[in-house]
């Protein structure tokens, strides 16, 4: 997929980045994105669904269709399915990254595109992730270098330079701040 360089004028809006991105704004889609900005670390799916399912109890009197898919969907409580869907579409729309840390639950936070130049949408970074809660947390702007334990460059004979990386998924695991106290 090909994005268009970051621009003041963009619209920032759920909206505005699903249409960037040639997806519908649908109401499951726009509500995903809109917890996924208010969230301070990525999610699990099930902590986005608990999420929505609040949010939907507070906030009863919304929109005919979108009091329409609720009731479709089991009474105010959020389709499971629907999220899922909605999460896989996000992430290879690059709208979302998904964040494996190990435990066999992906996580889930949304593309930070205001650091993007130009063409270069690059949004494979590290991240920590906290042994005790679970919260993970993005490390924008990092690179991340491989050198050996002696303390030099991966010499040429190493499987570094035997493959062309397209990818890194680097998760970094560790104790938060909270958890510490």
């Amino acid at each position: 997929m090909k994005h268009t360089a970051h621009h003041e004028h963009e619209d920032h809006s759920p909206g505005g980045m699903l249409r960037r991105a040639g997806l519908r704004a649908t109401e499951p889609r726009l509500r995903v994105i809109r917890e996924l900005v208010e969230s301070d670390s990525a999610l699990t799916a099930g902590e986005l669904i608990d999420r929505l399912n609040r949010s939907a109890a507070a906030n009863p009197s919304g929109a005919g269709s979108v009091r329409r898919a609720r009731a479709e969907a089991g009474g105010g409580k959020t389709d499971r399915v629907t999220v899922y869907r909605t999460l896989n579409a996000l992430v290879e729309a690059n709208l979302a990254h998904r964040v494996d840390t190990g435990d066999r639950v992906f996580r889930y936070s949304l593309t930070d595109h205001s650091h993007c130049r130009g063409e270069d949408h690059d949004h494979d970074h590290p991240h920590v992730v906290c042994d005790a809660c679970g919260r993970v947390e993005c490390i924008e702007g990092a690179e991340v270098s491989v050198v050996t334990k002696s303390g030099r460059a991966a010499d040429r004979d190493s499987a570094l330079t035997r493959f062309r990386v397209t990818r890194q998924d680097v998760t970094l695991h560790g104790v938060c701040d909270d958890c510490q106290r």
